[in-house]
């Protein structure tokens, strides 16, 4: 078995305290006091972590299940903030009510509901208590610990919702559609900016993370359609869905999950696009230690490394992930019922394209910035390696000899950036960036650039292999914000399925080329394919319809759209388990999802 992380069982003993029974009671909504409902994280066997916020620090936080009284464990996060640019309150971007960088005060509460029974759920709700003496709770909703093997279970695929229009309809029509979940499989970017608290919870538009995931939305998406020369503007408010109250979360880190550099004199979003690769930090500090840290401090130095390059600070306080890996929190494994998860941490910075001499982006350095390379990108470097010889991939070797992995009859590995896919974003290709420094005949400076070879994909050449040597099932990917799926030669199911809340195209021959590649002849034009799969995969025509098409009819094998959305749900059972996708047109409310592609996971 596994080891229970040390970061839970420190909790599971701080919160260990049970009061004698009490009469079970229940507030008919949630007091808007509390800045989330309760969510799910952690189910282990006999328990599950049950995680709530508030904008006071307070006391008495505690669940009440099962007639009793559990204790949590409360800290102030960190790095939450605000700025001109936040929409909350009756601030709409416009620094109305936060001119600068300002600090926002967010107390996190997470408990450990033990003594549960496997395949039973409870109800619960949780209580706190604010400085003034006042009692605020929560709604009733219902938890259960670790499902056991073989017990039917039904899960969410999802990602990127990145408070984007059709996220709120998006989590609403899972709910009506398919009803309770027993978890949700998260591909990376939850927000956009992973520091500034009001995308997590208040975003004045209606639809920050929490909200969109526990049905308490609101967002009102316009939309007209034309029909037999008839014209139809419709309103419909959407309000999410209650999800995460019942069935546990499962992110992984997204592009949109790390913050860069950090420098409070700076706006949160251009601290959010300012990271740079952590060698460069450490090289720095060492250059500079005996300034930096006379006395030789660990953890000033670490401190000092990770605010000068990059850090998921706010990622790892919001979330208790099982922590099996080296790294904590940033990937991991589990055996969830029938299905072994594998989180990995496999995504990097996003830059632009664009070839502008005053860009910092993909594939150059800005020519303002030449002589000054502190203030370089380093291209879209990738933030924890994955390659062989990393520590990341020896960690992954050993989950795949694991026996909790090679007994589950469902293997699942969940990553953000797409190695394979129809999307504008899977070019350049997950290769570490190769630096070309251009000079003239005097040996000056005159360009900084970056390739990506295709032949260097870290992924192709050396984590899908693998995962098809091991029997992974389904790859589940994110980033590009569309619906396809493939099969790889190994036969591992490569899916994407995060047409969510917009898109950002589907890029195959005779329907539309990617705007991403280099328009530079210096650039190898192979390396960034226009159109298709970079890597030849062909995509999978969906099985009931396809809900697109080309200009002359034929089926396409995506979903791109920013009327349509699509969800996708895994589902296990004693007749093995199938991956099912549904869309729906938010220019139609009130119709209901279809289901477009059935597959089995054999």
């Amino acid at each position: 078995m596994m080891p229970i992380p040390r970061a839970r069982a420190a909790l599971l003993a701080a919160t260990a305290l049970v009061a004698p029974a009490i009469a079970q009671a229940q507030a008919d909504e949630t007091d808007t006091r509390l800045l989330t409902d309760p969510f799910l994280q952690a189910p282990a066997d006999g328990s599950v972590n049950v995680v709530w916020f508030t904008e006071f620090e307070g006391t008495d936080h505690v669940v009440i299940a099962e007639g009793r009284e559990i204790a949590a464990e409360t800290m102030k996060m960190s790095r939450l903030a605000e700025d001109a640019g936040s929409h909350v309150g009756t601030q709409a971007g416009d620094g109305s009510l936060f001119e600068s960088y300002t600090p926002r005060d967010v107390w996190r509460h997470e408990a450990v509901v033990d003594g549960l029974a496997t395949g039973e759920r409870v109800p619960y709700f949780v209580r706190s208590t604010d400085e003034g003496g006042d009692v605020v709770e929560s709604r009733e909703f219902s938890l259960q610990p670790l499902p056991g093997e073989g017990q039917p279970l039904r899960i969410l695929l999802t990602s990127d919702h990145q408070l984007k229009p059709m996220t709120p309809a998006n989590m609403q029509m899972v709910t009506e559609t398919v009803g309770e979940l027993d978890a949700v499989f998260f591909s990376g970017d939850l927000q956009n900016v992973p520091d500034r608290a009001s995308e997590w919870f208040d975003d004045a538009r209606g639809f920050a993370y929490f909200p969109g995931l526990q049905g308490r939305a609101s967002f009102d998406l316009e939309r007209t359609r034309e029909e037999d020369g008839v014209t139809t503007t419709t309103t419909a408010t959407y309000r999410g869905g209650e999800i995460i109250q019942h069935a546990p979360l499962f992110p992984v880190i997204g592009n949109h999950e790390v913050m860069g550099r950090f420098n409070p004199a700076n706006p949160i979003g251009s601290q959010f696009n300012d990271p740079r690769p952590r060698a460069v930090a450490e090289a720095l500090y060492e250059a500079n230690a005996e300034l930096y840290n006379p006395e030789g401090d660990p953890q000033i130095r670490e401190a000092w490394i990770r605010d000068n390059s990059f850090n998921t600070i706010t990622y790892e306080e919001i979330f208790t992930m099982p922590g099996t890996g080296p790294a904590g929190d940033q990937y991991y494994a589990m055996r969830f019922g029938d299905v072994f998860l594998i989180g990995l941490y496999g995504t990097r910075i996003w830059r632009s394209p664009s070839m502008d001499p005053g860009t910092t982006g993909k594939f150059r350095e800005a020519d303002a910035n030449l002589n000054t390379p502190d203030n370089w990108g380093w291209g879209e470097f990738i933030f924890e390696d994955m390659a062989e010889g990393s520590e990341q991939y020896e960690w992954l070797q050993g989950v795949l000899e694991s026996e909790e992995f090679r007994s589950a009859p469902v293997k699942v590995a969940l990553m953000h950036d797409p190695s394979h896919g129809l999307g504008d974003n899977s070019i350049p290709v997950f290769a570490h960036p190769v630096q070309i420094l251009d000079r003239d005949d005097d040996g000056r400076l005159t360009g900084v650039r970056y390739e990506y070879p295709l032949e260097e994909d870290i992924f192709v050449n050396d984590i899908e292999p693998l995962l098809g040597e091991a029997g992974v099932d389904l790859v589940h990917t994110g980033h590009s914000h569309l619906w396809y799926r493939m099969v790889s030669p190994q036969g591992v199911n490569i899916m994407e399925t995060s047409n969510v809340g917009n898109t950002y195209g589907c890029y195959l021959e005779g329907y539309a080329e990617r705007g991403g590649a280099p328009d530079d002849p210096r650039f190898d034009a192979t390396n960034y394919p226009v159109t298709g799969d970079p890597h030849g995969y062909e995509a999978v025509m969906p099985t009931e319809f396809s809900p697109m098409s080309y200009e002359d009819g034929a089926p396409l094998p995506c979903v791109s759209s920013n009327e349509l959305s699509t969800f996708t749900i895994l589902e296990t059972g004693a007749d093995g388990a199938t991956v099912s996708s549904y869309v729906f047109d938010t220019a139609r409310p009130g119709e209901p999802a279809k289901l477009f592609d059935r597959f089995t996971l054999d």
